[in-house]
């Protein structure tokens, strides 16, 4: 409609008129785009909204499970240690039971999930990471999907060549018929006179010691600093993830075992 307006006051050069057409084209043609860049950016701004809620509610599930197998891994360290102290100086074997038996037997089961948000996952292999405003929670965001892939390659290394000592030393570990290991029976003595036994068990200890420290408290750790950037702002869920009760341990551990 402007532009036959137009073209007809060309032809008649009635340029006063065609000042004012001109003008109301071109306002026209701009606040069109004003509002296409507006309606482009409020579906910007609330696709970043459900994402971060989307975040928020996976690491709501997510953290307490990571706690709790990390709680997992330092019980068994402590039976394990108790183990090693035993056969390192011959004391302390009357406190020795089945849940130290059940701690050598094990003592190369360690490598549970790795977590990773699914919505970390999308954000980055969509590149729809660029929709985060806040520098600090898209930085958090960033140092964590580095961290995953880190602690991915680390539990990798850790498990190459683990030993499974009920395996190889059924003289001195009897893993029982149990799915949960209980009614595991050990002969400590015969394990501490045999050197290539304490050998195999020194290597696992380490290897177990390094996992819980190196990938499952540092998984914790990591968790908690994206929680905690996500949290900026919204105390009902910081609050909500420090008191959601941890789950029971899951048996991520039992499907690693080779």
């Amino acid at each position: 409609m402007i532009l036959r307006r137009l073209a007809e006051q060309l032809r008649e050069q009635n340029w006063t008129a065609i000042v004012i057409e001109f003008v109301l084209l071109v306002v026209g043609v701009f606040l069109g785009i004003q509002v296409a860049n507006w309606n482009e950016d409020r579906q910007d701004r609330h696709s970043e909204q459900e994402y971060l809620d989307r975040l928020r509610r996976e690491l709501i599930e997510i953290l307490p499970q990571a706690r709790a197998t990390q709680t997992e891994l330092a019980v068994r360290s402590k039976q394990i240690e108790a183990l090693r102290a035993f056969l390192a100086s011959g004391e302390g074997g009357d406190a020795l039971g089945e849940e130290h038996c059940i701690g050598a037997g094990r003592s190369h089961i360690y490598a549970a999930t790795i977590y990773y948000p699914p919505t970390i996952k999308e954000l980055i292999a969509t590149g729809r990471i660029l929709l985060i405003r806040d520098p600090q929670i898209k930085e958090a965001i960033l140092s964590f999907d580095q961290a995953h892939e880190d602690l991915s390659q680390l539990r990798t290394d850790i498990q190459i060549d683990r030993r499974v000592l009920a395996r190889h030393y059924p003289e001195l570990i009897d893993s029982g018929m149990s799915t949960d290991w209980s009614g595991a029976v050990c002969d400590f003595e015969g394990m501490r006179a045999d050197q290539a036994f304490r050998n195999e068990f020194t290597d696992n200890m380490r290897r177990y010691r390094a996992y819980a420290a190196e990938v499952g408290q540092r998984q914790v750790e990591t968790l908690e600093a994206l929680a905690a950037a996500l949290s900026r702002g919204t105390p009902d869920y910081a609050q909500h993830t420090s008191a959601k009760a941890a789950p029971a341990p899951s048996t991520n551990e039992e499907k690693a075992a080779p």
